[in-house]
């Protein structure tokens, strides 16, 4: 069975390609040629029960775990352990987990900003 994209989709590039990816820890198999695309503007959310590897995965794709098998590719750039590249992802995938940490001494409205002050230097303004 193969999805259709919304009409709104369908002409969208190719943003976040995983192909077979493999993660172990150990002996455990903890992702096992898990493979998605998601188009850009498309929202996907990852469902599973616990112990599944939907945060192992999602953590791959930000290279907070890195893979032993298969490719990730987002927005073009190649996840590799080549530094710049995972900066360069870095600086536009944003994740969000079910439990969250903030920083106890920020206000919400600071936690939220700080990111695009930081690495987009935006201006305070702007990221409000």
């Amino acid at each position: 069975m193969s999805y259709q994209y919304p009409a709104r989709l369908q002409s969208a590039r190719d943003i976040i390609i995983a192909e077979k990816v493999n993660k172990h820890y150990g002996a455990y198999h903890a992702l096992r040629d898990v493979s998605i695309t998601v188009k850009q503007g498309e929202v996907v959310v990852i469902i599973g029960p616990s112990g599944s590897g939907k945060s192992t995965f999602i953590r791959t794709i930000n290279h907070l775990e890195q893979h032993q098998g298969g490719t990730i590719t987002v927005d073009g750039t190649l996840l590799n352990n080549d530094v710049k590249n995972i900066d360069q992802i870095r600086r536009e995938v944003g994740m969000v987990f079910q439990q969250f940490n903030l920083f106890p001494h920020l206000t919400v409205l600071q936690n939220i900003t700080l990111a695009p002050i930081r690495v987009r230097k935006w201006d305070k303004k702007k990221a409000e």
